[in-house]
């Protein structure tokens, strides 16, 4: 992906000042999702490189075992694991739009979802349904993604990642 770390940046700016609801929603279950604990969120084909150039402190970079193909390639996919101390301003695109995620439906089209791997630990994501998440932050997680989804590299990986999802998804229907 060129100039991927300015794009994520620029991307990240959209979740300055919106959240998926209008309260500190962390009073809800004290933070469970920043509670550290070697916990991770999946990074974005190219968002690797935002990490690379801030180098922030509480996060640390791992390989997983989830790969894509694209152009011929296996690319193998990166874990962004915290501490439970990271700047909020330094976190990765996953920890900016929880409990929402893109997903890619049988017929090909750019969704955006609640994340069931979220509704073990977020009660947002056992609790409401996406329209009660505030509209502005799901208007920006829709633009974010469907910006991303211009790139044939990130339209690869969300093929992987929406079966990753799927196979979530069959223990909280």
């Amino acid at each position: 992906m060129m100039n991927a770390a300015y794009v994520y940046l620029q991307i990240y700016r959209l979740f300055d000042d919106v959240t998926p609801v209008r309260a500190d929603c962390g009073k809800l279950c004290n933070k469970a999702c920043c509670k550290g604990d070697d916990s991770g969120m999946l990074l974005f084909p190219g968002e690797e490189e935002v990490f690379k150039l801030l180098n922030p402190d509480g996060i640390r970079v791992e390989k997983t075992n989830l790969q894509y193909e694209f152009e011929g390639k296996k690319h193998t996919v990166s874990l962004a694991v915290c501490d439970g101390t990271c700047d909020r301003f330094q976190r990765p695109l996953a920890c900016r739009i929880f409990p929402l995620t893109p997903y890619l439906s049988k017929d090909g089209s750019m969704e955006i979802i609640i994340d069931p791997r979220g509704k073990g630990i977020c009660p947002m994501a056992k609790a409401l349904l996406l329209e009660d998440f505030d509209g502005a932050f799901v208007r920006n997680v829709r633009r974010a993604f469907t910006l991303l989804m211009k790139n044939a590299r990130f339209g690869a990986f969300m093929k992987m990642y929406s079966e990753y999802i799927d196979e979530f998804g069959k223990f909280y229907d």
